[in-house]
């Protein structure tokens, strides 16, 4: 799908096609983004996880630029770090990242930019989509799997896990839909770990969705009893 990552998925089904603004709740992209950061990383069996901490596996595997440059913080390390650690790390990049992503789709033709100001001062930068074919496409695919029990990839899988984790199923897949589907995605997210082949894989997305379930509930209280 016009090579496409699970980060550049999951940023246009955050994403409202038209106003071009996030539908996304509170810290979903904070933690959405860092999650779909490793989980791609370890579609590509680019990282391990070795007595709770992260290592790079295969640092050749990794032609994509944005992914490489978080490949190298991890790599860079002066010691090695816990998953957590890492999650916590690149959801503090979220604008850095959400930017990233916002400017490569906007160069493959998706997105488009249209600058906006708040009070006169403040940019509140638009993203509408002008190409819709990649995402329908991604969305027609995902109903199929969600509504129909469609066969997915594992990429998929891991998508609508991920979806889930970050209570995303409302926007994507619509409120009618998901409540017609609920069963059958709980289902199918319970399955994933059972469809991978990789031990590593399976540990890195156990201990990813149960982090993001922990910090999105721990920020979301934080900013509740600070406000």
């Amino acid at each position: 799908m016009t090579d496409l990552n699970l980060i550049d998925k999951y940023l246009l089904l955050a994403l409202d096609d038209e106003k071009g603004s996030f539908n996304s709740g509170p810290f979903a992209l904070t933690y959405g983004f860092a999650g779909a950061i490793f989980l791609e990383l370890s579609l590509r069996e680019c990282v391990s996880i070795v007595d709770k901490k992260v290592v790079v596996n295969n640092f050749k595997r990794i032609d994509d630029t944005f992914l490489k440059k978080y490949v190298d913080l991890i790599k860079n390390s002066n010691r090695e770090r816990s998953l957590k650690y890492w999650i916590q790390k690149f959801g503090n990049k979220e604008r850095d990242i959400k930017k990233e992503t916002l400017d490569k789709l906007i160069s493959k033709g998706i997105l488009v930019k249209r600058e906006q100001k708040f009070l006169w001062v403040f940019n509140n930068d638009k993203f509408p989509t002008v190409n819709t074919k990649p995402e329908n496409t991604l969305r027609k695919r995902l109903y199929e799997i969600v509504e129909l029990h469609k066969k997915p990839t594992l990429e998929e899988l891991m998508l609508v896990s991920l979806i889930n984790t970050c209570k995303m199923d409302r926007i994507v897949y619509g409120k009618e839909r998901y409540k017609k589907c609920k069963k059958n995605i709980k289902a199918i997210v319970s399955d994933t770990e059972n469809n991978m082949l990789s031990t590593t894989m399976k540990e890195i997305h156990t201990q990813i969705t149960a982090m993001i379930v922990v910090m999105i509930s721990a920020s979301i209280a934080a900013t509740t009893a600070a406000s």
